[in-house]
């Protein structure tokens, strides 16, 4: 019992008043004035406080011999050690100049920074040699599964969240020129080679581009094997590759069973179209209006060019060349038959004149009779030649070669294109692009029968022995009004087939079944994904590359074992297995991540999309266990452990490491390094100071109890709250599995960690790690243990408090807080 300086005082009063002093007096009425002493200033009252004084520090003395006895006992006679000092640590980031990238921190390179317990600059000692590249982060990208088909997230700026994202996109890209176009619509018709019927399309729709910037939308007709989407307006962009593609809308279930080995496109129909251009030989002719496609006077040997690099481009099935020709009383060109059964070519006035004076005679002597009198105007108005020949034409490699011929310019329908492309390109008035022609091989639309008319008017008029007949009228030349085209297309094979799912993208091979859309991140079926682009040089392989990255820690709760997870490295074509030494267990605590930079580290990883993923060199984890994942707060490269260097006379005594040094504290190295212009420090962890006598007695007593054993709940909670002081409160539930439920062998040890900054604390993975490696010895061997955490009620609490009489209602207040 310890007695305070008022008690011992009162009690020599309680004495006092027993002794006399004098006949009616006792020694109290003499020293003292109730409890306390008259006079304090007199001698014998001076020395009645200074022996009140010494019987405290007496009482007190004799309060510590017991524990005093009880801890050399633990100490001397048993030879229990007191726990050790242990350092605190920091995580250093190095910076490098550029230009003299690599540096090397050496293994116990002294970094300075901070004030120890003494007012001593700190110093700290590098755990590991460090090869500093100045890398830098290029991107950090998660994939997690989620809604129908998964979860993305990209850390511009930290956290990153695995389950906390965008939905994925979950999309199929067929590239092809077959399906540009410009105006109009266009029907295409997409078959699915290998795939079951029906197709497995689930609410897949399909986008494609346009030229200005939009992106057009629209559905499918699945029929069988094939799906048929209908384009309007335009499709494809000036100057890149054109594609359709079909996406799953957000919220609809990803058809993973969608397979297929091939793809096969065709243009079933396309509306009429103008061309862009038409030549009369080697003239620009204007199409947008009436022209003369063979110009003012055909010749054979013409040729009416028509350019579409659209339609002529492509390996046509069929095409419809349709012309408007002019055909009205101002004189277009008929053709009809003279009485002889002659094809001839007029003007159609005077032909009507003719044929209307021929049709008012009859029978065999009339027509004798016609003959005889329209004779010489028919001379003059008959055309001899025969029908002209136009062969219409597309461009191969060496020649032009002919797909269809007409006796007139007339439309041509359906006209079959075999083999390659519709036509080569060719430049024609000086202009590249595809053209198909109409080639004046026989005839001239009546201009030579004119010429020899005029020639045998003039013989008539010049002779006096024969009357000329009327004045020949030229032929008036075909006149186009209108001109439109259009076509079907074979089948063919798309340029490319890709698809993404999330931050994955994948190329089809070739007639190789193929699944288009997944929900997984890894041939293995890894669900989730962290991948990691870093911009470092690749003069970094073969040596240590060390990345910083601090995690919000998941919660053991049940299971401290790491998850099935692995760390791969992108070699340009595929992921390989890198090996790691993982100090963030699978990214569920901060830590270091050290590796070696492999030879053959591509530059680049287009299967992770995005604007950036052709720069940096990528890391991935891939998991099965997503959800076991911690909240990624921060990714620093060029990092390295450093441990706490006591300076004090006795380290042993040193009580700085319990006292973590704030993040920014370290300012540089000692000593100078060569290329490393700057240290700090991003992280701090608590080390441990000198064990407290109270300390070591309770744990030394504790071992006596239980000697080194985890028999009873008792046990298991001692080992836990003596051996880690960041614990708060540890309970034992025997025979309770990692979910709770009841399980013989097993044994629960629910852990609320010392973080009252949190409401519902959670033990960290490597804290229910640390706790598992240090009851598996102690253990039974039928006993498993495994650390559970809380679970925590949200609860009200209404206080009424009374202040004893006396205490201030300011520090009643405080002392409640």
């Amino acid at each position: 019992m310890t007695r305070t300086r008022t008690d011992v005082i009162a009690a020599m009063a309680d004495t006092a008043r027993l002794t006399a002093f004098g006949p009616s007096h006792t020694w109290h009425d003499a020293l003292f004035s109730g409890d306390d002493l008259t006079r304090p200033s007199d001698p014998d009252r001076a020395l009645l406080a200074a022996l009140a004084d010494e019987v405290v520090e007496a009482d007190a003395h004799l309060a510590r011999v017991p524990d005093a006895l009880h801890v050399e006992w633990l100490e001397r006679i048993l030879g229990l050690e007191r726990l050790p000092v242990v350092p605190d640590t920091v995580v250093a980031h190095a910076t490098v100049d550029p230009a003299l990238a690599p540096a090397v921190l050496a293994t116990g390179t002294l970094l300075r920074g901070g004030k120890d317990a003494y007012g001593v600059e700190r110093r700290y000692a590098t755990a590991d040699a460090l090869t500093a590249h100045g890398a830098q982060l290029v991107a950090a990208r998660s994939q997690t599964p989620g809604g129908s088909g998964g979860v993305v997230g990209e850390a511009g700026s930290f956290p990153l969240d695995p389950s906390d994202g965008a939905p994925a996109d979950h999309r199929v890209r067929i590239h092809s020129e077959v399906m540009r176009f410009d105006g109009g619509h266009l029907s295409l018709r997409l078959r699915f080679e290998g795939a079951p019927a029906p197709l497995q399309l689930g609410d897949l729709r399909w986008r494609y581009p346009r030229p200005d910037g939009t992106v057009g939308d629209t559905t499918g007709s699945v029929s069988g094997d094939h799906v048929t989407v209908t384009l309007q307006e335009a499709c494809g962009v000036p100057g890149e590759p054109c594609w359709i593609e079909g996406y799953v809308p957000d919220g609809s279930a990803v058809p993973t069973a969608m397979t297929f080995s091939g793809l096969w496109l065709k243009v079933t129909s396309r509306s009429e179209f103008a061309p862009e251009a038409g030549y009369y030989n080697d003239g620009r002719l204007d199409v947008t209006k009436e022209f003369q496609p063979f110009g003012p006077v055909a010749k054979r040997g013409d040729a009416f060019y028509v350019r579409s690099d659209e339609a002529f481009s492509k390996r046509l099935a069929t095409l419809t060349i349709a012309l408007s020709v002019l055909s009205d009383s101002g004189g277009a060109v008929t053709k009809y038959l003279t009485a002889g059964g002659i094809p001839g070519y007029t003007n159609e006035v005077a032909a009507s004149h003719l044929l209307g004076f021929i049709s008012t005679f009859s029978g065999d002597d009339a027509m004798n009779d016609v003959v005889a009198e329209v004779g010489p105007l028919y001379e003059y108005l008959a055309d001899p030649d025969p029908d002209p020949t136009l062969k219409w034409q597309r461009r191969t490699t060496e020649w032009w070669e002919s797909f269809a011929t007409r006796s007139s310019l007339s439309s041509v329908t359906g006209a079959s294109i075999g083999g390659g492309m519709g036509s080569r390109p060719t430049s024609i008035g000086g202009q590249e692009g595809h053209y198909i022609r109409a080639f004046l091989s026989e005839g001239d639309f009546g201009w030579t029968s004119y010429l020899s008319r005029v020639a045998d008017f003039a013989g008539d008029a010049a002779s006096w022995m024969t009357t000329p007949g009327p004045m020949p009228l030229p032929p008036t030349p075909p006149i186009v009004t209108e001109i439109s085209l259009t076509y079907t297309t074979k089948e063919v094979r798309p340029d490319g087939v890709e698809s993404v799912n999330g931050w994955i993208r994948r190329t089809k091979p070739e007639a190789q079944p193929w699944s288009p859309f997944h929900t997984d991140v890894s041939p293995d079926g890894h669900a989730g994904m962290l991948a990691l682009g870093l911009d470092i040089p690749v003069s970094a392989a073969g040596s240590s590359v060390s990345i910083y990255v601090g995690v919000d820690s998941a919660a053991a709760c049940g299971d401290g074992q790491e998850p099935d997870a692995r760390w791969e490295w992108w070699d340009g074509a595929a992921w390989r297995p890198l090996p790691v030494a993982d100090g963030t267990h699978a990214l569920r605590e901060s830590g270091l991540l050290r590796f070696v930079a492999p030879e053959g580290w591509a530059e680049g990883c287009p299967r992770h999309g995005g604007a950036d993923a052709e720069r940096g060199r990528w890391i991935r984890l891939v998991t099965h266990a997503p959800d076991r994942l911690g909240t990624v707060l921060q990714i620093v490269l060029d990092a390295v452990i450093a441990a706490y260097v006591s300076t004090a006379p006795d380290p042993s005594a040193d009580p700085t490491p319990q006292t973590p040094l704030v993040a920014g504290a370290i300012k540089g190295t000692v000593a100078t390094v060569p290329g490393i212009t700057k240290v700090t420090n991003l992280a701090s962890v608590q080390g441990r100071g000198p064990e407290t006598d109270t300390h070591y007695a309770t744990r030394a007593s504790g071992i006596v109890r239980h000697r080194r054993r985890a028999v009873t709940p008792w046990d298991y909670e001692q080992h836990v709250a003596i051996a880690f002081p960041e614990v708060a409160a540890v309970r034992c539930l025997p025979h309770t599995d990692g979910s709770g439920g009841r399980s013989r062998g097993s044994v629960g040890i629910v852990v609320v960690p010392d973080r009252p900054d949190e409401p519902c604390p959670r033990p960290s993975v490597s804290l229910a790690g640390r706790i598992g490696d240090a009851l598996a010895p102690l253990a039974p061997v039928h006993a498993t243990p495994t650390v559970l955490c809380a679970l925590y009620a949200e609860v009200t609490v209404e206080l009424e408090v009374t202040l004893r009489r006396g205490v201030a209602a300011l520090d009643g207040g405080t002392a409640l807080r």
